[in-house]
């Protein structure tokens, strides 16, 4: 069985410290993307989500010689939204007919690994997962797989989701008829995040990868119980996780870290430092990452203060309709 590594990192997300012009939305500015990654007139037609993962992608990808890639796996909880939107809106308009297929099929969602792998020229593996919150850990799960069994040696694993006009206005119509706040706080954005994942080491390597799980929580599977069963299988104790970062899929309400396994633990809610959105998840496992290599952190809501030292082990928790835990370690 072989070890997984995280040996590159890339993330696109908004922070919630600068201005924003809507309340409740936040879009991401997009850096430009480098005429030699990608012609400005290919790039008019893409949509922002393939934008973000190009961008994440090929910055993740600058630290490895792209021969060696076995292949890509994407995550996304709602696909190109955008293009969605433009094909659905040319059905009313051209009442069904005459429509070109364009934004139809740019809008599936395995559009962005697509489009990375034919810009890179690459005919490996190439998956998309499309399972809601837990869609970026569906394809760590996947690369996870087949990394220790030896059958690939060097993923492209990321997730992206971006927002749309469309379905802003939407959301926003529902809560007024309803009556009901769209966020109390923690605002609806989007973003990318692209990650080089191996079973080999190197001098650039950030983090292993040392196990994960995800879950269908249920009665008899409490977060506090899956937690100790997690911990028991790696040989650790709660105490020698040096931070928790966790997020829910309705992060304005008080979340199962309030439980009382996670009572006396270092954590933090990684949704108030960029936003809400299906796939961001991407940002804890980047702070993780970061985390492991800085060695100190100095702003985490928690009983034991500032920690300042080495961070060992940091566990990521998403929550949802699907919980998941993931475990990254210092090498």
């Amino acid at each position: 069985m072989h070890k997984v590594y995280i040996n590159a990192a890339s993330i696109c997300v908004n922070n919630l410290s600068l201005p924003n012009s809507r309340e409740n939305w936040i879009k991401v500015d997009l850096p430009k993307i480098d005429s030699k990654i990608l012609s400005p007139n290919s790039a008019r037609r893409m949509s922002k989500a393939v934008k973000m993962g190009i961008i994440c992608a090929m910055e993740a990808l600058q630290q490895i010689d792209r021969s060696e890639l076995d292949g890509i796996l994407v995550g996304s909880g709602k696909g190109c939204l955008i293009d969605s939107d433009r094909f659905l809106q040319s059905i009313a308009v051209q009442q069904e007919e005459f429509l070109s297929p364009t934004a139809f099929i740019q809008s599936t969602h395995n559009t962005v690994a697509g489009q990375i792998a034919l810009l890179i020229k690459n005919t490996g593996y190439n998956m998309t997962y499309s399972q809601g919150r837990v869609s970026f850990e569906s394809t760590v799960f996947d690369a996870y797989l087949q990394l220790v069994l030896n059958e690939r040696k060097t993923l492209l694993v990321g997730a992206v989701d971006e927002l749309s006009d469309i379905s802003i206005d939407i959301s926003e119509s529902i809560a007024n008829t309803t009556d009901q706040p769209i966020t109390t706080g923690i605002p609806r954005t989007e973003g990318a995040g692209f990650f080089i994942f191996s079973n080999q080491k190197n001098q650039h390597t950030l983090g292993e990868l040392v196990d994960m799980v995800i879950y269908h929580p249920t009665e008899e599977l409490r977060p506090e119980s899956q937690l100790a069963a997690f911990l028991k299988k790696n040989k650790l104790s709660a105490e020698q996780l040096d931070l928790v970062i966790y997020g829910s899929a309705k992060p304005e309400t008080p979340s199962e870290m309030e439980a009382e396994a996670f009572n006396d633990l270092a954590k933090i809610n990684y949704q108030s430092q960029i936003g809400y959105f299906d796939t961001d998840v991407v940002f804890a496992f980047d702070f993780a990452l970061k985390q492991l290599n800085n060695q100190t952190f100095r702003s985490i809501e928690s009983p034991i203060g500032n920690k300042i030292g080495a961070f060992q082990h940091v566990l990521i928790c998403n929550f949802g309709d699907q919980n998941s835990l993931m475990l990254l370690s210092r090498c």
